[in-house]
């Protein structure tokens, strides 16, 4: 093994200043199993361009150990197993079809396969399908704000974060870039509650409840002042808003196009199989 890593050391210093040997007359083996070789080139092939000499060394190290250990279990294998044991040719030739086939098909589909999903068809899917986006969490909308106790006017912000219009809105932003330890408008974007649950002082144990009979919350600890306004909810078990189901929609949607279209390209060199008679089915 010491034998093996000077090689590498000495293969790793060439490769830094020149490319290396064209063939294996001219290079030195950095390992042998049986009448198996393994060469710098084959080391430098696995390599990245650019890897420092350590790094170089460690994955030249590992590869070469690998590359032994694997051709050992190859040689046992061989020894082993039978003639019949060891012919892979239908497997291989059915892992080629299948490989050759999807390689096609894909190349397909990224040229010819329409990835544009509008509006129109996502509110459609969604209006015909919408019993299968059932929340399985409450989610709100509004406003979440923390602040010291130390902060003025909290009268004030109380105000502004309760009527929750626009121009208290902006007022409360204004104030909490000044005073608040964090500030968060969801009035445009769904959130799961129990995200907003978790940074508040005290439990709400029946969240669902909770939502449907209060719009404000505050609540206070040894320092800090929490204040949130529900604008809008939605609880558990109810149908998802088309917004927060939008990207599972359109991921839909090009999955039932790509199906579509793999089906259709089938049909279609069938059908061009049979006039240009490609085929024979026997009795």
């Amino acid at each position: 093994m010491r034998n093996i890593i000077s090689i590498m050391a000495l293969f790793l210093f060439m490769v830094q200043g020149c490319s290396l040997f064209m063939n294996d007359d001219l290079e030195e083996p950095v390992a042998r199993v049986l009448e198996n070789y393994l060469y710098p080139s084959d080391l430098e092939k696995v390599i990245p361009s650019g890897t420092n000499m350590k790094d170089s060394m460690m994955l030249a190290k590992r590869y070469t150990e690998t590359w032994v250990k694997d051709m050992l279990m190859q040689h046992r294998a061989e020894e082993a197993l039978t003639e019949e044991q060891m012919d892979f040719k239908a497997q291989i030739e059915e892992y080629h079809r299948s490989l050759l086939i999807y390689t096609y098909r894909q190349n397909l589909l990224q040229q010819k396969m329409d990835t544009l999903v509008n509006e129109h068809e996502i509110n459609s899917y969604y209006e015909e399908n919408s019993k299968n986006f059932v929340l399985s969490q409450n989610v709100i909308k509004g406003t979440f704000i923390k602040v010291p106790l130390s902060s003025p006017n909290q009268e004030q912000l109380r105000r502004w974060s309760w009527n929750n219009r626009e121009e208290d809105l902006d007022q409360m932003e204004k104030y909490c870039i000044s005073y608040a330890e964090k500030y968060n408008d969801f009035n445009d974007t769904w959130v799961d509650f129990s995200s907003i649950r978790e940074q508040l002082p005290r439990r709400i144990s029946n969240p669902v409840g909770y939502l449907n009979s209060y719009r404000n919350i505050e609540h206070s600890d040894s320092l800090f002042r929490y204040l949130v306004h529900i604008s809008d909810h939605l609880t558990e078990g109810e149908v998802a808003p088309v917004e927060m189901v939008t990207e599972d929609i359109t991921n839909i949607i090009l999955n039932k196009r790509k199906i579509e279209f793999i089906k259709d390209l089938e049909h279609r060199v069938y059908l061009d199989g049979v006039s240009r008679n490609q085929f024979e089915i026997y009795p």
